[in-house]
């Protein structure tokens, strides 16, 4: 590994160099790949743009850092909700069912619905941002298998994932409110698994 990809020593190497990150992550999430260029970063990190190539062998590694920063946030949400759904009891926990995992998958309410999906599918540009992903997902699908497995719940966790993301875009592009319309047809989705609220 080259000495730029290597951790900072001192605190505020470490610092500019997270906050290069920080702010790639945002310009991936809002904008796309294509808008993660050493100059937008710095100027969005407030950082001198050569501090972007001496942090950084490339854009790609730049990317791929700002990839799995992305995939840690949203992870992080699932494992959030995962916890919660494991400290109620199994009762509780299947009659809230559909709320934990739709809160497991969807981006906050901080989050515009449209422009997480479509950073989502820029992400194929990108072949280290679209391994980055991938392997979040695991985490994120671990989330939603603690969730579905405390609930009693039989259905594959990549089932549900698929159901949201599905119901998201549907919804985004008919005009539906997107949490509602993800939580009806996953709900339709896990009565067809046999789930029924006791």
């Amino acid at each position: 590994m080259s000495e730029t990809s290597q951790t900072p020593k001192s605190l505020k190497a470490q610092i500019t160099r997270t906050s290069l990150v920080l702010a790639a992550a945002a310009l991936l999430r809002e904008q796309g790949p294509k808008a993660v260029t050493y100059r937008k970063v710095a100027k969005w990190a407030g950082a001198a743009s050569s501090s972007v190539g001496y942090y950084f062998d490339s854009v790609t590694q730049l990317l791929h850092e700002a990839g799995r920063y992305n995939i840690q946030l949203w992870a992080e949400r699932a494992e959030k909700a995962a916890s919660a759904a494991e400290a109620m009891d199994v009762e509780e926990c299947r009659d809230r069912a559909v709320d934990l995992l739709i809160r497991a998958c969807l981006p906050d309410d901080s989050v515009v619905p449209s422009a997480h999906y479509a950073q989502l599918i820029a992400a194929a540009e990108s072949p280290v941002v679209t391994e980055a992903y991938q392997k979040g997902r695991v985490s994120l699908d671990a989330a939603v298998g603690r969730i579905l497995s405390h609930a009693g719940i039989n259905m594959p966790a990549r089932m549900v994932g698929t159901i949201v993301d599905g119901a998201a875009v549907a919804a985004i592009s008919e005009g539906y409110d997107v949490r509602e319309f993800a939580s009806g047809l996953l709900a339709d989705a896990l009565e067809v698994y046999g789930f029924k609220k006791r």
